[in-house]
Formats: structure tokens, sequence, C-alpha cells
């Protein structure tokens, strides 16, 4: 057995911890208070079940507006329940991407706009499986430090494979 264990390391374990570094699960996340954010206009499913059925969603979602030949811009999520705390069944989050102003769109895809406002950030360089975990666990860690609490909605958007995770103050 002593003799294998190299082996084992060289060929199994290695490319496995290679791949999981590759895709971020040893990235650093960033918390920073007070950047202005926002405004955001955008085009949205709302998805009501567990969160990880949110990438079905949001497929969904530029499905649509592909269909009705809207421009999109980057994905963003907006959660409305914590899912610390709520039944999988019943957590909300609104799944779409960021569209110019102005463009009508039709249903099932509805509009919403967040205006600018001051928030904290927690942002982190990752694959989408492992981004919204190690982001809402800095953004937490950093609010329990601060004496604060989680306050709901959060936007997620999504720019060159970084993960923002917003909190208004």
């Amino acid at each position: 057995m002593k003799k294998q264990l190299p082996y084992f390391l060289l060929v199994f374990l290695l490319p496995i911890l290679g791949v999981v570094w590759w895709w971020g699960a040893f990235s650093e996340v960033q918390v920073e208070n007070g950047q202005m954010r926002g405004p955001y206009h955008y085009a949205y499913l709302t998805q009501t079940s567990e969160l990880a059925k949110m990438g079905e969603a949001q497929q969904t979602a530029l499905h649509k507006l592909k269909e009705q030949k809207i421009a999109t811009g980057a994905p963003i999520t907006v959660l409305l329940t914590d899912p610390r705390v709520t039944k999988r069944k019943e957590q909300v989050a609104q799944v779409g991407y960021l569209i110019e102003p102005g463009t009508p769109v039709a249903e099932p895809l509805q509009v919403a706009d967040i205006p600018a406002r001051r928030v904290v950030v927690a942002r982190v360089h990752a694959h989408p499986s492992f981004a919204p975990g190690k982001a809402y666990a800095a953004l937490i860690k950093y609010l329990d430090q601060q004496g604060l609490k989680l306050v709901l909605p959060t936007v997620e958007t999504y720019h060159d494979d970084e993960l923002s995770v917003e909190m208004a103050l």
C-alpha cells in the first residue's frame, strides 16, 4: 500500500486539487464597505424553490431575452430570502440579466430597477459553483465583526468570472 500512495497522489489527488484550484475554491474574498453601486435595470424571472436551481432559471431568462432580440449585460440575481433560515421550497430570488433602461420585455420576463446606493460588497474570482458560498460566508463574517446583520435583498452580479455580492447599508 505504501508503494501505491505516491502514484495515487500523483494520478488522482493532484489533478483533482488542480481543477478545484483552477475553479477558484481557494480564492480569497475581498469585502469593502461604503462603495456606491448601481443603478441597475434588469429583466428577470422569479425563482421560487431551492436556490441551487437558479442556474436553470438564469438560462431560461437568457433564452427568453434572446428570443425577444434584447441585448443582455451581466447576469444578476436579487436574493429576496435568506437561505439560512428559509425552507428550500420557499426560497425566492429574481434571476436575470442587466438590460438597457427603457427596453420593453414580454412575459414571462419582468423588469425592475435598483437605484444607486451605498453598499457593502464581497467580491471573489471563482467558478459559479464556489463563488456564492465563499462570498456570502465572507460577507456574513464581516457583518458579524461589525455588529451588523445581513439585510436583504442582496444583489449578485457576475463580471469577468468575478462575483460581487452587494448588501445595501
